[in-house]
């Protein structure tokens, strides 16, 4: 199969889908790799790496869409790329159609294979592709909090944690999932008094028991809501409620009624979803100021952490990845249920019922395309 590993384009994004040593693999095996000139290069992979790894080296994005049958990416693809995307491709990266109508269109008018990482699952029901980088973005949503708190970068010149003889700082993080975990961990670490709300009660007894019963853990409503984010110093949403935007977890009115100067993490980046005053930033512009509430909804956190997150994402993508290259696409999705859960689109349907629900496009079970 020939494979193509394109440079990725968006804003503060340095990640490449694959290591050499997973190039070097696929070409003993007889594959074809295609990777575009400085892919890696933020990641500690160079060129030459990926050459003497048996990939080919091609100046042009454009170029590595050309030639490849199946495209490896990390974030979707931008605009200047959809025009790239060939006729009956297979594109396997972190889609969020939910939010993305001139993704889905071109994808079901190409015809192409559509399989997203943060779908896939395990045999244990996890999502393995979106749980490295879910620890890597909790880490980072506390490390922007720090960021964002100082004077420097115009926030209130408070240090997140705690000091002797002062009150520790507040963190209230939305969500009881891996980026939460790792967010919780990380404020703990430094002396921070945590607060963990989410819906499913099951998923906060876990948290609680991985974090040694520390912190305060409740029910997701309203009241809890409210109570909490009023005191908070750093608020980090985990939630996203899949381009919903008819509910809010955290209503415009409470945030009118937090610290003067405190910071808001938007991980999830649910644009005027889970937070009714959150919109998308990046890492130029990484925050914007509603009623004294410094915001941050970067959607590509790990992306500036590429030696980091690129080795642990192509670590828990590869095997994916070749296994669709030696076995080809359409049988590894019949065999493979997990794989399967991912597949979004596939011989010009959509199989994604939130991205149907918000778009009014019709969804098709794969049952139905068989």
């Amino acid at each position: 199969m020939k494979i193509g590993l394109p440079r990725e384009l968006g804003n503060g994004e340095s990640r490449v889908s694959m290591t050499h040593k997973g190039v070097h693999k696929l070409t003993k095996l007889g594959h074809e790799v295609f990777v575009s000139k400085d892919a890696g290069a933020k990641s500690g992979i160079t060129d030459e790496m990926y050459k003497n790894s048996g990939a080919v080296i091609l100046k042009d994005e454009k170029d590595v869409y050309e030639q490849s049958d199946l495209i490896v990416k990390v974030k979707p693809p931008v605009s200047v790329e959809l025009n790239y995307l060939k006729t009956g491709q297979i594109l396997f990266c972190y889609m969020l159609l939910e939010k993305n109508q001139r993704l889905i269109c071109t994808l079901l008018e190409k015809n192409i294979v559509g399989i997203a990482y943060e779908m896939v699952r395990d045999e244990q029901r996890r999502k393995p592709l979106l749980i490295p980088m879910s620890e890597v973005a909790g880490k980072m949503a506390v490390f922007k909090g720090i960021e964002f708190m100082q004077s420097l970068h115009g926030g209130k010149g408070m240090m997140l944690g705690s000091i002797t003889g002062l009150a520790p700082s507040e963190v209230v993080i939305l969500g009881a999932g891996s980026v939460a975990y790792k967010a919780a961990e990380i404020a703990m670490g430094i002396g921070c008094n945590i607060t963990i709300i989410n819906k499913n009660r099951t998923r906060l007894r876990t948290l609680n028991e991985k974090l040694l019963k520390k912190g305060n853990y409740l029910k997701l409503s309203p009241e809890s809501v409210q109570n909490a984010v009023i005191k908070a110093d750093l608020l980090i949403n985990t939630i996203d409620l899949m381009g919903d935007k008819d509910t809010h977890i955290v209503t415009s009115q409470m945030i009118k009624e937090m610290k003067n100067g405190s910071v808001i993490i938007d991980v999830a980046c649910d644009e005027g979803g889970a937070i009714e005053t959150s919109k998308m930033t990046n890492h130029t512009d990484p925050t914007y100021i509603v009623d004294g509430v410094i915001h941050c909804a970067i959607p590509n956190l790990p992306g500036v952490v590429p030696r980091t997150a690129t080795f642990a994402l192509a670590d828990a993508t590869f095997p994916y990845i070749i296994k669709i290259a030696n076995e080809g696409v359409h049988k590894v999705i019949l065999n493979d249920a997990g794989l399967r859960e991912g597949l979004c689109t596939y011989k010009g349907h959509l199989i994604h019922k939130e991205a149907s629900r918000n778009f009014h496009i019709p969804y098709v079970p794969f049952e139905k395309t068989c």
